[in-house]
């Protein structure tokens, strides 16, 4: 018997198929950046099947959200560490 529900995987796939009229009216460097979202989208693909939404963007938006909070806390931290090292050579 076949599946009635697609894999998160596939799921995500084809959501990310429905964007290809909007990245196309991106320049290259914003095209570069969406990509990249869709990207950090499949790599948390196993933690947002786990999360089980019924609506598929949800575990985009979730796992694209995680990464930027992620980044910043990595830019804030290591800004955090030059502030540090500069005031105890200066």
């Amino acid at each position: 018997m076949g599946r009635t529900v697609p894999s998160f995987r596939m799921a995500l796939e084809q959501e990310i198929a429905t964007w290809t009229i909007y990245r196309r009216s991106l320049g290259m460097a914003s095209r570069e950046a969406l990509d990249g979202m869709f990207n950090e989208a499949r790599r948390y693909c196993s933690a947002s099947s786990n999360a089980v939404r019924p609506v598929r963007f949800q575990g985009m938006f979730m796992a694209v959200a995680l990464d930027h909070a992620r980044r910043l806390e990595d830019l804030y931290t290591g800004l955090e560490k030059l502030r540090w090292e500069m005031q105890s050579v200066g």
